[in-house]
């Protein structure tokens, strides 16, 4: 079982990479993370390359990026909100998945697989407003449709700036138990 994360938070040991490492400490099997901040992904620029051919006409990170959500088995989205969504280099990385999207509903040539990859998202907010993921799980519900993944999983965390993950028991085991449940 290969498990692909993306960890968008700039800090290294921040609360949500603390969240991401108990639920992949449950995880069994190949995991790789791709720290958002640490690779060459330039924002789509509408071009429309990728509906005449199944790449993109950027060449950066994501040619890599591409191949190993389609090997993976199992897609993790760890990010804080950043003004109601998510840091812009997960943001860019998103948007580069136009190559799927275009295969799909206009090349048509993009088979979504039979088996479907378990899509895990995992949230951090600072504050503790209400309903403060609704517009970030809105916009993953599309990147996990179009990876061919099932949104399966969430996982929460708001009001970290008074109660840091690291203090929190009971959300650092579900978030292990949730890594353990999955199972290919």
């Amino acid at each position: 079982m290969k498990t692909l994360a993306f960890i968008a938070s700039p800090h290294k040991n921040g609360n949500t990479a603390v969240l991401l490492n108990h639920f992949l400490k449950g995880i069994s099997g190949e995991v790789e993370i791709i720290d958002v901040y640490s690779i060459n992904v330039k924002p789509c620029i509408d071009c429309k390359y990728c509906h005449e051919h199944n790449e993109c006409a950027l060449k950066d990170d994501m040619t890599d990026i591409y191949k190993k959500i389609e090997n993976s088995d199992n897609i993790v989205i760890a990010s804080p909100v950043y003004f109601s969504f998510v840091p812009a280099p997960l943001k860019a990385v998103i948007d580069r998945l136009q190559v799927n999207w275009s295969g799909k509903f206009i090349r048509n040539d993009f088979k979504i697989p039979l088996n479907k990859k378990v899509g895990v998202l995992i949230m951090t907010a600072g504050s503790n407003m209400e309903n403060i993921f609704e517009p970030i799980e809105y916009a993953i519900k599309q990147f996990f449709s179009i990876t061919g993944s099932e949104f399966s999983h969430r996982i929460y965390a708001i009001n970290t700036d008074n109660v840091p993950i690291e203090k929190n028991e009971e959300l650092k085991r579900k978030a292990f138990e949730i890594g353990k449940s999955i199972k290919i």
